[in-house]
């Protein structure tokens, strides 16, 4: 197995009915639980949306994401003299990646992934940042992929953190007008 499976051979398909998620199995009960006591549940409920991750037809991990606000005063780069309270986000409810297969750049994947699907839905809804309650041990992972703590939460036992989309959707729109005017 390569050390690192490039993004090429990797694809998400929506939870149904359909899936086998018995093989599936990372280092967290609660996640694994989650997985196959409750995402399909969730998602028949509209609590939740489950992308499952392939990788050569072996399922190697999961992302859910629900709808979310955060605190205007818990983050750091919001906008000047917003007038309200909350902003508007999508939250990573969930990721996993199956043991077998960590370190392989399958959660990287997931996040870009559920980064993606965010910026999809700020075409069409108002939606400014990307959320997640980190476990301890996860912190540096998104740290290292531009998110934010909540530092008035940092002792809980999931922290809060944060990705602004804004700057990131004004560099792809600063691309796309640099490569029409080049053409």
């Amino acid at each position: 197995m390569p050390s690192i499976i490039p993004d090429s051979e990797l694809y998400i398909v929506p939870l149904d009915k359909s899936h086998n998620l018995s093989s599936f199995n990372c280092l967290s009960p609660e996640l694994n639980d989650f997985l196959k006591n409750d995402a399909l549940d969730d998602q028949i409920n509209m609590i939740s949306r489950t992308g499952l991750c392939f990788w050569k037809d072996k399922f190697v991990g999961f992302v859910a994401l629900i709808a979310d606000t955060i605190e205007a005063k818990a983050v750091t780069d919001g906008i000047e003299h917003y007038e309200y309270r909350k902003y508007p986000g999508v939250k990573i409810a969930r990721l996993a990646v199956d043991s077998r297969f960590e370190r392989k750049g399958i959660g990287t994947y997931l996040l870009a992934a559920a980064i993606g699907k965010t910026l999809s839905v700020c075409e069409s809804i108002g939606c400014r940042y990307i959320l997640v309650d980190s476990k301890k041990n996860s912190i540096g992972f998104y740290q290292k992929n531009g998110f934010k703590l909540v530092e008035k939460y940092r002792n809980r036992e999931f922290i809060p953190m944060y990705l602004n989309l804004q700057p990131i959707v004004a560099a792809i729109e600063k691309a796309d007008f640099d490569k029409s005017k080049s053409n």
